[in-house]
């Protein structure tokens, strides 16, 4: 089916559904497919209550995205009836799937509820496994009670890099997310993240780059992506993309010149965008998926992500 003849549907699943993150949306699923898709084929699959976007090859399904730049799948829905869930399942495998593979979704979804459902075993063997953590801060209403949150160790450790920074040289730190810095914003974040590590140099390669190009320009037309930077001497030394959404703010990517690690430029560029949000009224600050020391020393608690594998009896 074409995602031209569905995308009314759609539209109405993700204006009502109440769980969904920027990964669910028709947005976000289109600039995948423009630069993904060749391998697959594809349906739309609802009822009156659940909608899912499906991908599929060699007898193999799963949602429209993959694991390396997908932090959380979602089956949007308006009504969470098993029932009608139930039949969605039975609507996937009419197609030419034997395998059903669902990753990152959260312990905390209605999604995962309904796949662990008893009733889903009389049909269906389900077998799931912790796939990942997602750490995320639920943010207070100023900074002061940020820190008074954190453990007394980190607390100190926190206050001391921003202090040492504070006196050795001259920065500047904020948040850009218009058109109007979109070349700043694409040149130094591939700039920085090729750098901060060889790992990150190889997964950033031309069909990756032309990937984040695009999805950067639409969700700043859309209002919905965050670039925060820390300058150091008017140097950009560490930066990162977030996505906002739903009073959320979603922390995508980032990097770092590592000849500035001496003044831990990228965890307090990541401190400096706590702060802000926190003056933003952001209620949470998603770090998403990795267990990066990073985001424990800045406080944050783990939810985990869980991949799902089904065949239909």
């Amino acid at each position: 089916m074409n995602l031209s003849k569905i995308q009314n549907i759609w539209n109405n699943f993700e204006e009502k559904c109440i769980e969904k993150t920027p990964y669910d949306l028709i947005i976000w699923k289109r600039i995948w497919l423009k630069h993904f898709s060749e391998e697959y084929n594809f349906e739309y699959i609802y009822n009156n209550n659940f909608f899912i976007p499906i991908k599929f090859k060699d007898s193999k399904g799963s949602i429209i995205g993959d694991k390396d730049i997908v932090d959380y799948n979602n089956i949007l829905f308006l009504k969470d009836e098993f029932s009608d869930f139930n039949d969605l399942m039975d609507k996937i495998f009419t197609f030419e799937i034997n395998k059903f593979e669902l990753f990152s979704i959260s312990e905390n979804s209605s999604t995962f509820k309904n796949l662990t459902h008893k009733n889903l075993l009389d049909n269906y063997n389900v077998i799931f496994q912790k796939e990942d953590v997602s750490p995320y801060l639920i943010l207070p209403n100023t900074w002061d009670e940020y820190l008074s949150f954190l453990p007394k160790k980190k607390r100190h450790e926190l206050r001391r890099k921003i202090r040492r920074l504070e006196q050795n040289v001259d920065f500047i730190s904020g948040d850009y997310d218009s058109m109007e810095h979109k070349d700043e914003i694409i040149n130094e974040f591939f700039r920085l993240h090729k750098i901060s590590s060889t790992e990150k140099n190889m997964f950033m390669n031309k069909n990756m780059e032309k990937f984040f190009k695009d999805l950067i320009l639409e969700m700043l037309e859309k209002k919905m992506l965050l670039y925060s930077y820390l300058k150091i001497e008017d140097k950009t030394v560490a930066c990162s993309i977030s996505f906002i959404y739903d009073n959320i703010r979603f922390l995508y990517n980032s990097g770092f010149d590592p000849s500035y690690i001496s003044f831990s430029s990228g965890l307090l560029n990541h401190a400096f965008a706590i702060k802000r949000s926190i003056e933003n009224k952001i209620k949470i600050f998603d770090f998403m998926r990795g267990d990066e020391r990073y985001k424990y020393d800045l406080g944050a608690t783990d939810k985990l992500l869980y991949t799902f594998q089904i065949e239909k009896k």
